[in-house]
């Protein structure tokens, strides 16, 4: 019997703690608009649909592309993609991303202001590399921008960045509201049977 209470309130610990949830609605540029082995311009696609804004500042093209069933955002020289975020609860929060070419990135408040993380430039890379930032301390009840931009810097004269699996999230995991009442639940059931055990034996 102790066992199974033992097990039990491990489980409720578990069930209680958060899961390192992404921050960054779709990271990954999701869209079923876009075929397989296709790509589409930022002028036939709304990157808005994609919870992502854009900004024009060079003569390419911005565009999703799907390679395989695996579709990425690649970014022309100049331009900017961006998605905003809020945080619930105040931490260490860290931030993944792949990428491809060479640009930079950076992470600022809502109206982007204060920086939070300067612009930071990527080494350049002809393959596709997974990169991280953080621990950054975000404050609960705050939202933010994550932003990155494409150059052609040298040695490598990429002309686009291009862009997946953009991540936020705890460096430890939040426990949710739900998981709270959860446990609390639990932990009154525990006692219960705790009280009838007591009684039986006396």
């Amino acid at each position: 019997m102790r066992k199974t209470l033992t097990a039990i309130a491990a489980g409720l610990l578990l069930a209680a703690t958060g899961a390192h949830a992404n921050l960054v609605t779709n990271g990954t540029f999701d869209s079923p608009d876009i075929s397989t082995g296709s790509f589409s311009t930022v002028t036939s696609l709304s990157f808005s649909d994609l919870n992502w804004g854009f900004y024009s500042g060079g003569s390419g093209v911005t565009k999703l592309v799907d390679n395989g069933g695996n579709q990425f955002a690649q970014i022309a020289s100049g331009d900017i993609l961006y998605t905003s975020f809020s945080v619930a609860t105040s931490g260490q929060y860290n931030i993944g991303f792949d990428f491809q070419g060479s640009g930079l990135w950076g992470l600022t408040g809502s109206s982007w202001s204060p920086e939070v993380v300067a612009p930071t430039y990527l080494t350049p890379s002809a393959g596709w590399t997974s990169a991280t930032g953080g621990p950054v301390a975000l404050v609960g009840g705050d939202s933010y921008k994550i932003y990155f931009g494409s150059m052609v810097t040298p040695p490598q004269f990429y002309s686009t960045l291009s862009l997946d699996n953009v991540s936020v999230s705890a460096v430890t995991p939040v426990p949710e509201p739900e998981g709270y009442a959860m446990m609390m639940a639990g932990l009154g059931a525990l006692g219960l049977m705790s009280r009838r055990r007591m009684r039986k034996a006396a």
